[in-house]
C-alpha cells in the first residue's frame, strides 16, 4: 500500500511538474487533470494557435498493479526520465503506448 500511496504522489508531481509550463507559442493553457478513483493523471492542453483549435493529452499517466503506466507522453524529453528520477524503478514503469510485443524490447516493464 505504502508504494501505491508513493506513486500516486510521483503521478501528481510529474504531472504538476509539466503543468508550470508556458507553451512558447499560441494562447494555450496546460492543465492537470485526476481522476484518483481510478488512478488516472493526465496534463491536457487547450486553447488556441493564431486560427487553429488546440486540445490534446499531452500526459497520460495510470497508476495500476502497482506500476505506473505511461499511457501518452508528448513531451521532448520523456517523462521516463523523470519517473526514475523521482525512485520509480523501471520494472514499475509500463510503456503503455508501445505494442506488448515491443515493450519486451525495453529496459522497462512489459505488463
Amino acid at each position: 500500500m505504502e508504494k501505491l500511496s508513493k506513486y500516486r504522489a510521483i503521478a501528481r508531481q510529474v504531472i504538476d511538474d509539466y503543468a508550470r509550463y508556458k507553451p512558447s507559442f499560441g494562447n494555450i493553457d496546460l492543465s492537470p487533470v485526476y481522476d484518483t478513483e481510478r488512478d488516472h493523471y493526465l496534463l491536457v492542453s487547450f486553447g488556441w494557435n493564431g486560427e487553429r483549435r488546440v486540445h490534446s493529452t499531452i500526459v497520460h499517466l495510470r497508476v495500476f498493479e502497482e506500476k505506473i503506466w505511461l499511457e501518452r507522453d508528448e513531451t521532448e524529453e520523456g517523462v521516463t526520465q523523470d519517473l526514475l528520477a523521482l525512485g520509480v524503478i523501471k520494472e514499475d514503469i509500463v510503456l503503455a503506448f508501445y505494442h506488448l510485443e515491443d515493450r519486451k524490447l525495453t529496459e522497462f516493464a512489459i505488463a
